[in-house]
């Protein structure tokens, strides 16, 4: 673990349950895709669960056991509704824009599994893209968290050792993801998963919310 005083140059953050509350608006989603295949919509709770390893695994998991046509059916219906309906009910966590604007003098990078796209588009649209020096989405190109590959592109590209960042996000992915690249982590215990997940992962860090990051490192 790292020390009291831990000074990390970079701070890496997920975006779906950490900076951004998405359920109700992918829920809606993935309901869309279901009901235009003739499948029964899921709850939200159980959506959130399948959340965190992309949109086609998301479906692949909302349909249980459904065809490759199918899945296919179901993501471009999933696509096509969510690129419309991105912000409809989601709103960023208390103390999200805040916290970015104290860490203003840090290298800040985010890092999501959802598709670039809809990364994309979200952090414009809720005015986050200038507090980050890099933005990362799912990409054909790209590997999934919880693969480190993502993080060390970050690190290289951003020019940092792995004793100088940190990762924060509320998915036994980020953790993971951290964990294997050799850096710090962070869990956001108000996010998607249950805390105990999160925990038996051995974060370094914990907060209850994000702004409690402003007291952990220094």
């Amino acid at each position: 673990m790292p020390s009291p005083s831990f000074q990390p140059a970079l701070l890496v953050f997920d975006l779906d349950g950490t900076l951004v509350d998405t359920r109700q608006d992918l829920a809606n989603a993935v309901n869309h895709a279901l009901h235009s295949l003739g499948r029964e919509p899921l709850p939200l709770s159980q959506l959130t669960a399948y959340v965190g390893d992309g949109a086609r695994t998301l479906m692949q998991r909302a349909l249980a056991i459904g065809s490759a046509a199918e899945v296919e059916a179901g993501l471009r219906s999933f696509r096509a509704f969510y690129a419309d309906h991105l912000l409809d009910h989601s709103r960023l966590y208390p103390g999200v824009r805040e916290t970015l604007h104290h860490f203003a003098g840090r290298k800040k990078a985010l890092l999501s599994n959802k598709p670039q796209e809809f990364v994309d588009a979200i952090m414009q649209r809720l005015q986050l893209a200038d507090h980050f020096d890099l933005i990362i989405g799912g990409h054909p190109s790209r590997q999934l968290k919880p693969d480190p590959q993502p993080l060390q592109f970050i690190l290289e590209h951003l020019n940092t050792p792995t004793a100088g960042a940190l990762i924060i996000g509320d998915g036994e992915n980020d953790l993971l993801a951290g964990h294997a690249a050799g850096i710090a982590t962070c869990a956001a215990l108000y996010g998607y998963r249950p805390a105990a997940m999160l925990l038996a992962l051995r974060p370094d860090y914990t907060v209850q919310a994000l702004p409690e990051l402003i007291h952990l490192i220094t």
